[in-house]
């Protein structure tokens, strides 16, 4: 496999990553009114989108760096348009990004297998929710709050990324603009 990644694969990967950006902002704006009325293990459930900046692109291209460089483009984009997590969005989006360049790495060698995407997402799950403990003191909500957010999330991060990811390549490649990208051979 050539590992060296094409331009045309960075322009699709960034353009594909802005769009993330732009749904995470509108996620961003929603998703604390509705964790007031729906509750936190709940919202958990959206985790899996939070993924798609990194998963996405790695399913696309399958090189090494490609998730990295697409977290940091969607949450450029997405701290651009305002959102109000600031910094913290790029930390978890690098930490979800490690999760699927490590996924990916060790789970058949860039072949976007299931395998690859389901070590990638609880990878990148464990080391969001990681992060969490560290700065939001996620701990302290009492054990069965903490397995229960851990839970939905890691089923997120996996069941949910990767329908979404499936789904949007499905789209993607209709339009012919994945010719000659690792997801179509």
């Amino acid at each position: 496999m050539d590992k060296k990644i094409k331009t045309k694969e960075i322009v699709v990967v960034a353009m594909v990553a802005a769009v993330i950006g732009v749904i995470f902002t509108l996620l961003d704006y929603a998703y604390m009114p509705m964790s007031a009325v729906l509750g936190q293990i709940f919202m958990e459930i959206t985790f899996g989108v939070y993924m798609l900046s990194p998963a996405l692109p790695m399913y696309l291209v399958r090189k090494p760096g490609v998730a990295i460089f697409g977290a940091l483009v969607a949450a450029g984009v997405n701290l651009l348009l305002g959102s109000p997590y600031g910094i913290q969005l790029i930390l978890a989006g690098v930490l979800e990004a490690l999760g699927i360049e490590f996924g990916y790495l060790v789970g058949g060698k860039y072949q976007g297998n299931i395998m690859n995407m389901i070590i990638g997402g609880i990878l990148g799950g464990l080391f969001v929710f990681g992060r969490d403990v560290i700065f939001f003191g996620t701990l302290g909500n009492g054990v069965p709050i903490v397995i229960g957010i851990l839970t939905v999330r890691l089923f997120s991060a996996t069941v949910v990324a990767i329908i979404l990811v499936k789904l949007i390549t499905a789209a993607l490649k209709k339009t012919g603009v994945l010719k000659g990208f690792a997801c179509v051979k």
